[in-house]
């Protein structure tokens, strides 16, 4: 009895060490699906979360709270029903699920030390995942270009 208790925990042990802290997010149907959507889905968003950015000019260094009720929101957004919405001069930010630990964000931004490439990257409890990244000039450009998406 005592090795079967030895053998139920060194199993456990061994689990969260392959899932990690975020097994709540793994079973998230969500955090999946925006995981394997299409190359094409993530260009047809991204260019959505392009024209929310050009649309609503911010200062430099200003971040802000877009209701998801916008009416000015393009409906490939509002369909993924967000919880929150911000933004900033150089990135649109997406809470999907919940504020809790199983909640997931999604980002559009520069990738780090690349202003040209930009990507679209889901975070979740520490997992930062990269599905899909673009070309873009300096100027905003409401067409990316793909260059790679993650599995």
């Amino acid at each position: 009895m005592r090795a079967f208790g030895m053998v139920v925990g060194l199993v456990l042990i061994v689990a969260i060490i392959l899932v990690g802290p975020w097994p709540l997010t793994l079973i998230n149907q969500q955090y999946f699906a925006w995981r394997h959507k299409s190359a094409k889905y993530y260009a047809d968003f991204t260019a959505a979360c392009d024209y929310v950015l050009a649309t609503h000019p911010l200062g430099t260094n200003e971040a802000v709270q877009i209701p998801i009720t916008d009416s000015s929101l393009p409906q490939i957004i509002t369909d993924a029903r967000p919880l929150k919405i911000l933004i900033s001069p150089q990135r649109f930010w997406m809470l999907q699920v919940s504020d809790s630990h199983a909640g997931f964000g999604l980002a559009w931004e520069p990738e780090w030390g690349q202003t040209n490439v930009w990507i679209l990257h889901t975070i979740a409890e520490g997992l930062d995942t990269v599905v899909f990244k673009a070309s873009r000039s300096v100027a905003r450009d409401t067409t990316p270009k793909p260059i790679s998406t993650a599995p």
